[in-house]
């Protein structure tokens, strides 16, 4: 009856059987566990010795034979939290192990407005939950819609995920939506002067660089490289030092 649940919890299937078996029975020996549990006796005992290694089985002795009990379930969620403990203090290493062996360079390609809503969409999911961006917001909202970037704005503050955004210092859209610092939409602006943007936009997160162009071409692309990506980081860094505070509001 609890086979499936005791199993999702870390045990084996035969060790699933033997648990619900000493359940039931409340305090059994060996052979009788064997019985109800449907399997060899030789079998059982090693099962209980696992058991009783994870603490949800008791032996005590009554004459010359062993009688075995089960530990209160509640033992089984101690478990569960040890292996949720144990998981997340090497989770860390287990994650840049398998980023260090996943992260080659790689180039994705994406036409339309589909394609190029595709691209931030991934950056939803950005592991660093930070966004670096060069961009003009009239270029943004023509690309793909007025409606999916106040959306997309929204949700990538709710998803924790924060943007460092160089924006023109003028002749672009400051609102409380775009182009200004927001704790809401947790966004930090600097300007530079609208001589020094490019028709494209640019967006940094994780190992990737994406470059989407403007609504004329219609198409991006991702680049996820760790050389590169730490390439652009710096030239980004050196901007926002240079940047202003304030846009100029005509």
């Amino acid at each position: 009856m609890y086979e499936k649940a005791l199993q999702s919890s870390g045990l084996s299937p035969k060790q699933a059987v033997v648990y619900e078996a000493c359940l039931k029975l409340v305090a059994a020996n060996a052979p009788e566990i064997a019985r109800l549990a449907g399997l060899k006796r030789t079998t059982v005992y090693g099962l209980i010795d696992e058991l009783m290694a994870l603490g949800l089985v008791s032996r005590a002795t009554k004459g010359n034979r062993y009688f075995f009990s089960i530990q209160n379930p509640g033992v089984l969620r101690d478990l569960l939290d040890q292996k949720k403990s144990s998981l997340e203090r090497v989770l860390p290493s287990l994650q840049e192990l398998f980023f260090s062996a996943h992260t080659r360079p790689e180039v994705q390609f994406f036409e339309g407005r589909i394609g190029v809503k595709r691209i931030f969409e991934d950056t939803l999911f950005c592991r660093s939950k930070k966004i670096c961006q060069v961009v003009r917001v009239q270029d943004f909202i023509e690309v793909v819609g007025a409606q999916y970037c106040a959306n997309y704005i929204r949700r990538r503050a709710e998803r924790g995920v924060a943007a460092r955004a160089i924006h023109p210092q003028s002749g672009d859209r400051y609102d409380g939506v775009y182009g200004e610092n927001s704790e809401r939409f947790k966004r930090h602006v600097r300007y530079l002067p609208p001589e020094m943007f490019s028709p494209a936009m640019l967006l940094l997160y994780d190992c990737k660089v994406a470059m989407i162009a403007t609504a004329a071409e219609n198409f991006g692309f991702i680049i996820e490289s760790k050389e590169f990506f730490t390439l652009l980081s710096a030239w980004f860094e050196f901007l926002w030092l240079q940047g202003s505070r304030e846009p100029e509001r005509s």
